[in-house]
């Protein structure tokens, strides 16, 4: 397989990628899926459900395995990374990829196969396919592999969302609740195993996409969010004291989540003026605004303690472009100016957020809370007309009438904060 898929990205180009029409019947594509031939009815049904998502989905795969083979061959190259980002990131790879040399080609093939079913929960439906279809069972991995590739794919998108602020360290709750993934932690080993391919996948892919820049900084806060993520997982199987843990660290990170909405994670120390203390007193400008009279005497250590006490909870689902919107009234892809303002309505929202979930938590507190939007369009939809829509009226009656329903068996809540409403 491996020779196979470096015979055929050997002479592909990442501009072809970029730039190809209908790739989801270009002579590449056929040859990939003569490869991983058990896909190929996968395929053929998602282009009939969603043609454009799984061309977008065709061409994320590629660029992810062109990415890879850059990476390995020690060719790689970045336009904001330096050379010895670019070196750590392939010392990285290569430890991973030497210890199976078939898992990340599986993993980079295998885990969007299920975007054309659910965009926002993909990584479940890819997980769920690949288990009910059996596809791994043509590979020659062992056994605790093919259960180690299994929840990669299920939980792929850990690290990239704690780090800009979409999750929070109480995801890993998530996954102490998954049996499936509890056995395959009761070996230690396969804790550093999961999240040093994790590590290592999430850079391939983001890179998978041709508008991605990552900085040097990256490295470090995710080498910073997977320690921290094995610390929790080593004290399983003490369930109780690793939520703790995850419910502490989560606190502590609290600034950068919100933070997040400004780009901290793609933007910080990338200029001296773009340190963390001066998004956060961004944030801190930005509640002056709110017309609360409750937190016109409230400190921001006290706005924390009190109206954002239970934020660890909220895992937000694709959600990052509405926050940016939220701060700035449109999407922002820059670092910040010294002098620039933020809206009050990014702090308004998730101060309504919490308190809307501290409110429906109170006979079942410990459980987090999936949060979707419903009717909310891809941002390249985004329009000056739609953008004036989200003003605070509309915000707090979507919050206040969003309907959610328990999972007993995952044991999670699930919020539908229903944007059609804007229409109406």
């Amino acid at each position: 397989m491996l020779e196979s898929l470096k015979d055929l990205f050997k002479n592909i180009k990442l501009s072809w990628i970029d730039s190809i029409a209908d790739i989801d019947v270009s002579s590449e594509f056929y040859t990939l899926i003569s490869i991983f031939p058990n896909l190929k009815k996968i395929f053929q049904e998602a282009r009939e459900e969603n043609k454009d998502e799984i061309q977008r989905t065709i061409r994320h795969i590629f660029r992810s395995f062109k990415i890879f083979f850059l990476i390995e061959s020690g060719k790689f190259y970045h336009e904001t990374l330096s050379e010895e980002s670019v070196f750590m990131i392939r010392e990285k790879v290569l430890e991973q990829h030497n210890q199976n040399k078939l898992i990340i080609p599986i993993l980079l093939m295998y885990h969007d196969i299920g975007r054309y079913i659910d965009n926002k929960n993909h990584p479940y439906h890819s997980y769920h396919l690949i288990s009910t279809m059996k596809l791994l069972e043509t590979f020659e991995l062992a056994k605790n592999e093919k259960l180690l590739v299994r929840k990669l794919i299920h939980y792929h998108l850990l690290i990239a969302t704690i780090f800009t602020g979409e999750s929070t360290f109480y995801g890993i709750y998530s996954l102490l609740n998954d049996p499936e993934f509890t056995t395959l932690i009761s070996e230690k080993k396969e804790i550093d195993r999961f999240l040093g391919l994790l590590e290592v996948f999430t850079y391939i892919d983001i890179l998978g996409y041709f508008y991605t820049k990552i900085y040097d900084h990256y490295i470090k806060y995710y080498e910073e969010i997977s320690s921290k993520l094995k610390i929790i997982l080593n004290i399983w199987p003490n369930r109780e004291l690793a939520l703790e843990k995850a419910i502490a660290y989560s606190q502590e990170w609290l600034e950068w989540r919100l933070a997040s909405a400004l780009r901290i994670f793609q933007f910080v120390e990338t200029q001296p003026h773009l340190t963390k203390e001066f998004y956060y007193s961004k944030l801190k400008e930005s509640i002056k605004e709110i017309n609360f009279q409750l937190l016109k005497d409230l400190n921001w250590d006290s706005l924390k303690d009190h109206y954002l006490i239970n934020n660890y909870k909220i895992q937000l689902r694709y959600s990052l472009a509405f926050l940016m919107i939220l701060a700035f009234g449109g999407l922002q892809r820059m670092g910040l100016k010294i002098n620039t303002g933020i809206s009050y309505k990014l702090m308004f929202f998730w101060i309504l957020l919490s308190k809307e979930i501290e409110i429906r938590s109170k006979n079942n507190s410990k459980p987090l809370w999936n949060v979707y939007l419903e009717g909310m369009p891809h941002w390249s939809k985004f329009d000056k007309n739609l953008i004036e829509k989200i003003n605070t009226d509309k915000i707090e009656f979507i919050i206040h009438n969003a309907n959610h329903k328990f999972d007993g068996t995952k044991e999670e809540f699930t919020l539908y904060l229903d944007f059609n409403l804007l229409f109406d």
